[in-house]
């Protein structure tokens, strides 16, 4: 079986960044968590200088 071509072409680029991990500082909390006050949160990600994560849920 045959992959499609976009499938190989993710497998290779996988292949060529080699494993990833997170680092943290020392001595902070990985998982930190800021809810329902988006601009504290996004101005503690920039001054840490560390990606935004924003998870959305509905009770559907």
């Amino acid at each position: 079986m045959r992959l499609p071509a976009s499938v190989a072409v993710l497998a290779a680029a996988l292949a060529l960044v080699g494993p990833v991990r997170a680092v943290a500082a020392p001595g902070t909390a990985r998982g930190r968590s800021i809810a329902d006050d988006y601009d504290r949160a996004r101005a503690e990600a920039r001054s840490r200088g560390v990606p935004l994560v924003v998870d959305v849920w509905a009770p559907w």
